[in-house]
């Protein structure tokens, strides 16, 4: 058996090859900081994620309340299933927003803290939505809350931290 061939560059190839790699940068290469936007454009591109997650909230909410509560006539497994997947994708959508947001330094660290908390919120969604029963559903319930309560407050922060009146649109 022959051992393959090893492709040659020809002598001007060679030469190309070394003149790059003598002009490239000596040392670590970094990737530019994106640059926050204005803030009344940052303002604006927030707001509007925030109204659009709450026009999706408002029919998710009629049907958790619909029919998640296990003592409620019209209580239906499925159709809360289906409520908390919809009120779910409607928290990652809104995240996706934001992650596609510059923020300024000074906003950043209540910007993640939002998002680590949607986080926990969609992972119990998540779980919530694929429950077996109403009553798995709502052993979740609380925990539920809870993350709504502190999502909440996190946005609250975002709004404070970027100049929004504590009167706008809010998600959660």
């Amino acid at each position: 058996m022959r051992a393959p061939a090893v492709p040659r560059l020809p002598r001007a190839g060679l030469v190309l090859v070394a003149l790059l790699a003598a002009c490239g940068p000596a040392g670590a290469q970094t990737t530019p900081t994106a640059t926050p936007l204005p803030t009344s454009q940052l303002q604006e591109r927030y707001q509007a994620a925030a109204a659009a997650y709450n026009t999706a909230e408002g029919p998710v909410l009629q049907a958790e309340n619909e029919y998640c509560a296990p003592a409620a006539p019209t209580a239906d497994v499925m159709h809360c299933e289906t409520a908390l997947s919809a009120d779910r994708q409607a928290t990652i959508t809104f995240d996706k927003a934001l992650r596609a947001l510059t923020f300024p330094p000074s906003a950043r660290g209540v910007v993640t803290q939002l998002l680590s908390d949607d986080a926990q919120l969609e992972t119990v969604l998540e779980q919530a939505a694929t429950a077996p029963s109403l009553s798995a559903i709502s052993a979740l319930t609380p925990q539920i809350f809870q993350l709504l309560t502190t999502a909440s407050h996190d946005a609250i922060a975002v709004r404070t931290a970027i100049g929004i009146s504590s009167t706008s649109p809010s998600p959660a």
